[in-house]
């Protein structure tokens, strides 16, 4: 497996996790239960590394329509961040998005439309399926390696390769309790921390979505974001038990991170 060499090392100040309780937070843990945490840094360890096919910023070329349907990764040109209208050719941005989240990871979104000049692209925002748009030009463009699709009825995970739809990684999970279900729709990887003391709740790493919970609005003092991890409840595996996120066991958790990259497509149905 790739090693994991990132320099960055954070308290995790918007995580909070507890046993059983599985929703990524704001707030920072508390003494005793706390973890030191490191954001994986997939520029320096090629980790989770995206196909390395730059596509021109102004327009899509002819023939990646497809391929826009299906979503593509954009990260601000910019270390400024990334203004974001509510329409396409609208003057003044709606807001401003940082270069840089909460947690240290690099700003990227998932496409699911275009228009010349333009993408439309999902929101790390409430409600989920909040979309925006954002020009052309101030981002580059990238197609993923790889989806997620989770199956909530068969409590399963796949990671499928974009190119060819070939099934890289299957694993059972565990997902929302009926009163905190995991919410459906399409997301994609917002954070990818590496967890230090893998025994914890969260088991050896954490894939923050851009999805929240639907019937949550707090976790903690933060808000409550879903997230894909390990676990130090293996009875959870294949159980309706979580407060939202999924559960993996902690060999799958830790192969996982071979296959992401902010920005990574995740469907759950």
């Amino acid at each position: 497996m790739t090693s994991i060499a990132s320099r960055r090392v954070r308290r995790a100040t918007a995580i909070l996790v507890t046993v059983g309780v599985a929703l990524l937070g704001t707030a920072t843990l508390g003494a005793g239960t706390a973890h030191a945490s490191r954001r994986i840094d997939s520029r320096a360890t090629g980790v989770g590394d995206e196909q390395r096919t730059t596509l021109h910023h102004a327009a899509l070329r002819p023939g990646l329509d497809a391929l826009a349907r299906q979503g593509l990764v954009v990260r601000p040109v910019s270390d400024g961040g990334l203004p974001v209208y509510d329409a396409p050719g609208a003057h003044a941005p709606s807001q401003v998005f940082a270069a840089v989240d909460e947690l240290g990871s690099p700003l990227g979104f998932l496409t699911v439309g275009h228009v010349r000049g333009w993408f439309q692209v999902l929101l790390p925002s409430r409600p989920n399926g909040s979309s925006a748009w954002v020009r052309a030009k101030s981002v580059t463009v990238r197609i993923p390696n790889v989806r997620v699709e989770i199956s909530l009825a068969a409590h399963e995970l796949r990671v499928v390769q974009v190119a060819d739809g070939a099934v890289l990684l299957t694993s059972a999970v565990g997902i929302g309790a009926p009163r905190t279900p995991t919410p459906t729709g399409t997301f994609f990887v917002r954070d990818l921390v590496r967890v230090t003391g893998p025994a914890g709740p969260y088991g050896p790493y954490a894939y923050g979505l851009s999805g929240h919970s639907d019937v949550l609005s707090r976790f903690g003092s933060g808000d409550a974001r879903i997230a894909i991890h390990g676990t130090n409840a293996p009875s959870s595996i294949g159980a309706d038990a979580s407060n939202g996120c999924i559960h993996l066991p902690n060999d799958v958790d830790t192969e996982l991170v071979q296959h992401l990259t902010v920005g990574t497509p995740v469907v759950i149905t």
